[in-house]
């Protein structure tokens, strides 16, 4: 093998690492921000806190500030050193997620979930752009169709990785070596410490690369140049990327409350409840963050996007709004694993196919926007708004199951309306930058 072989290899071998740790740290990130969906009973007893206030925790304390700072993160991953802004992110969200286990109040929880939050808000922008400049072009789809599935591993493998603690730590508790912790304080623990060491890793494997550049700008785009850019394509980029937020904010709901869902209404115990709805869940949304990318680009279509995520959204809507109307909890894991498969396939298919929509330089930036709409608008809408809706019949048989299906009725409509309005302008950029 000669040195430019060699080199080229090495490149490469580099590359995929730097994507495979940040793909690990994907799943780390959502281990810590969705474990919260099976500590609720536990959170409530201790720290006296309500469904609503378990509703803000999970979603809008974090969506909120994860928006807020997204966009200076995102242009600092544009324009900086992006290995270093990564290392910072994990850091801050892995202590944060570390400390929540000795909160003794509501408010505490809530400001570690905001450090938490603006720590989780670098990684995604950062990776995009870095996955756009190590990678050649035919790769970057299938490097962000595996980063994004890692994504939704992490989500679902949150009730799973907390569900076998739960039952390690009772195991624990019973002979007395839990130092005074109570679980809930000792599952944050345990779920914090492994950002902490892929931080110690990626810093020792990755190398900040060079940039692209854009054709007629002497240096990276500002964000006004940015800004300018979305808004005069907006049917193309708000379209979808609000489009994709509305399918999410039906996968968040689901992931928020699912547990509770099962153990309130089929009486499943909660360590059982984790177990299982993680192992559905991990299935759907895997599979669906996999296989609808997949099915996209093989369609060979240049309005393929939007029509394939309308089509996830309408069916998967139905699968969701019909869940919790089961008389078994088999059916309603059955109906809602359709329903996640779709709703969560067809919002990531926007998120996989960022650079094949936004010139390159851009991505961590626009990266951002669509975060925004996929992670702050779901997550702070999704899960409030499904304990807003059961607060809302409160006097009817099961008011969760009732929240859940006005969620999903409403952010299926709205999302495949969406989703109609930027299927021309998605055919006609796909068709000028082949």
């Amino acid at each position: 093998m000669n040195a430019d072989a060699s080199g080229a290899a090495t490149g490469t071998l580099r590359a995929w690492s730097m994507v495979a740790i940040l793909s690990t740290l994907y799943i780390v990130s959502f281990v810590d921000r969705f474990v919260l969906g099976l500590l609720v009973g536990p959170l409530k007893a201790d720290l006296g806190v309500s469904d609503l206030q378990i509703g803000f925790l999970f979603g809008t304390a974090f969506a909120v500030f994860y928006g807020i700072v997204g966009i200076p993160v995102a242009r600092l991953a544009d324009k900086g050193d992006r290995r270093r802004l990564i290392l910072a992110g994990v850091g801050l969200w892995s202590c944060c997620t570390i400390l929540s286990g000795f909160s003794s109040t509501f408010l505490a929880l809530v400001l570690l979930r905001i450090g938490l939050a603006v720590g989780e808000a670098v990684l995604t922008p950062a990776t995009y752009s870095l996955i756009g400049d190590v990678l050649p072009k035919e790769r970057r789809g299938l490097a962000a169709s595996i980063y994004n599935a890692c994504g939704m591993f992490g989500a679902s493998g949150a009730y799973i990785v907390a569900a076998l603690a739960i039952g390690w730590i009772y195991a624990v508790e019973s002979s007395g070596e839990l130092g005074g912790l109570k679980l809930w304080q000792v599952i944050f623990i345990i779920v914090g410490v492994p950002g902490l060491v892929l931080a110690t890793l990626f810093a020792l494997v990755a190398r900040e690369p060079a940039r692209s550049t854009v054709p007629g700008l002497a240096g990276a785009p500002t964000l006004r140049d940015v800004m300018r850019y979305a808004v005069g394509n907006a049917r193309l980029y708000f379209a979808l990327f609000l489009g994709a937020g509305c399918l999410q904010i039906m996968t968040n709901a689901y992931l928020a409350w699912g547990p509770t869902f099962l153990s309130r209404t089929y009486g499943m115990p909660v360590a059982e409840a984790g177990r299982t709805y993680g192992l559905f869940n991990m299935l759907a949304l895997v599979g669906g963050t996999i296989l609808i990318p997949m099915l996209t680009r093989r369609l060979r279509r240049p309005d393929a996007l939007p029509l394939v995520s309308a089509a996830c959204g309408f069916v998967g809507g139905g699968f969701c709004l019909a869940a919790p109307l089961q008389g078994t909890a088999t059916g309603f894991l059955a109906l809602a694993w359709a329903g996640l498969f779709l709703a969560g396939g067809g919002g990531n298919n926007v998120l996989a196919a960022i650079h094949s929509i936004v010139p390159r330089p851009m991505q961590a930036t626009m990266t951002a926007l669509l975060l925004i709409c996929m992670s702050t608008l779901a997550l702070g809408v999704g899960p409030l708004a499904a304990a807003f809706f059961a607060g809302l019949a409160a006097g009817a048989a099961n008011p969760l199951a009732m929240g859940l299906m006005i969620v999903s009725v409403l952010a299926a409509a709205v999302g495949v309306t969406l989703f109609a309005l930027a299927r021309a302008p998605v055919a006609a950029y796909v068709t000028a930058n082949r």
